[in-house]
């Protein structure tokens, strides 16, 4: 909770600058009037009043379109609450979201045993650690289930000295 100076019936100016910086990283007028203890209404008209600098809000589709990424990985994004657009009938973003965006996918595109970047189609890790992760995931079950195992093992070898059949 943020400790908010109040001076006969004006807010401090640190509050304003507090209030501005909060509202264009994407905090809606309700939470920002909750850190506050002012109706959001009162929040908007502090901003109305102090806040000269017009953000620029870009919709999802323009920010994918701009970044060249598909509109499913920001959606994705956003659902997770990695990043918090605003809600203005359509999901917005401001040009300091647009920016760490990049950042952001590149962090999430990275393989999760290596740390490499995945190529598309990789969803946890890259090609290397897939092949690794499935062989190391296929001695664990075999180690585990030694009788499955040896009756897998001996039916495949009878029917590969068996040959194909007709």
């Amino acid at each position: 909770m943020q400790a908010v100076e109040y001076t006969t019936n004006s807010v401090s100016p640190a509050t304003i600058e507090l209030l501005i910086r909060e509202r264009s990283k994407g905090k809606s007028l309700r939470q920002l009037g909750k850190m506050f203890g002012r109706s959001h209404e009162r929040v908007r008209q502090l901003l109305a009043k102090h806040d000269r600098s017009e953000v620029t809000l870009l919709s999802e589709r323009a920010v994918a379109s701009k970044l060249g990424y598909p509109l499913w990985w920001l959606i994705k994004l956003r659902k997770e609450g990695i990043v918090n657009p605003i809600k203005r009938g359509f999901w917005l973003y401001s040009e300091e979201q647009v920016r760490q965006i990049p950042s952001i996918i590149a962090e999430e595109r990275k393989c999760q045993r290596c740390g490499k970047p995945r190529p598309p189609g990789f969803y946890k890790f890259c090609p290397e650690c897939s092949q690794y992760r499935k062989r190391e995931r296929d001695l664990a079950w075999r180690k585990a289930n030694p009788e499955r195992w040896k009756e897998l093992s001996s039916g495949a070898m009878r029917k590969q000295r068996a040959g194909p059949q007709e």
